[in-house]
């Protein structure tokens, strides 16, 4: 009864989205236009663990998720006599490495420039938020050949607070010059939901990423795909 009940919701929420005077289309990476590949565990254990010789009370930061270790850590420097500066330096250099490590094994997701070059002809703004570094971000969008397909790029370098906030979102759109009522967030994840419901802009969820479909439905995103060929029809 579930699994039919989860099909009618992808089916009707995706039906009833009109895509009529949309100006742009945000995109995460992992996960999204890409397989996920990323730690998570290793990035947080390794980070907790350095975390720890710098003193920090790290019983207070272990159930804290990758996307919000940092900002946490940084607000709790001050009380430890350390540089917010330092420790996003330090938790960085640790994330950048597992970005490194996902780039090696990074696979394009079926139909993705063929949706990003649809948008292209139309006149649809692209725009890429991420939560990974700015370094790996540019060497995956080279690879994968798609770095001419997006309008402006937001990586973790670029902002203070990582997805679940919606600061990323808010300075893709700032950039790109739309409105949030004319734009769309596709993502994978609990944080994309997050961080695009923080900023009032309708998000489509593509699943075979980082959470289960069952707690992306909990969320409520405004659409569910199985694949970005989906999308690509409804664009049509």
């Amino acid at each position: 009864m579930l699994k039919k009940r989860q099909r009618f919701v992808k089916f009707q929420t995706m039906k009833k989205l009109s895509f009529k005077g949309v100006e742009a289309i945000l995109f995460d990476f992992g996960g999204t236009l890409v397989d996920f590949q990323w730690n998570r565990e290793g990035a947080v254990q390794e980070t907790l663990e350095m975390l720890s010789k710098l003193g920090f009370p790290t019983d207070r930061l272990k159930h804290e998720r990758y996307s919000t270790l940092m900002a946490k850590a940084m607000r709790m420097a001050s009380k430890i006599g350390r540089s917010s500066d330092e420790v996003r330096e330090k938790i960085g250099n640790i994330y950048d490495r597992f970005d490194e490590d996902a780039l090696t094994r990074w696979t394009l997701r079926p139909q993705v420039k063929d949706l990003l070059n649809l948008l292209k002809t139309k006149g649809i703004k692209t725009g890429l938020v991420s939560n990974i570094g700015k370094r790996a971000l540019e060497k995956g969008l080279q690879k994968m050949n798609l770095y001419q397909l997006f309008n402006v790029t937001v990586s973790r370098n670029d902002v203070l607070n990582l997805k679940p906030s919606g600061e990323g979102l808010n300075l893709a759109l700032n950039q790109l010059q739309v409105m949030k009522d004319k734009a769309f967030y596709v993502g994978d994840t609990l944080d994309d939901i997050h961080a695009a419901k923080a900023v009032g802009l309708k998000v489509i969820i593509i699943l075979g990423g980082e959470n289960a479909k069952r707690a992306l439905l909990s969320a409520r995103p405004d659409g569910m795909i199985q694949n970005l060929g989906e999308l690509l029809t409804y664009l049509r």
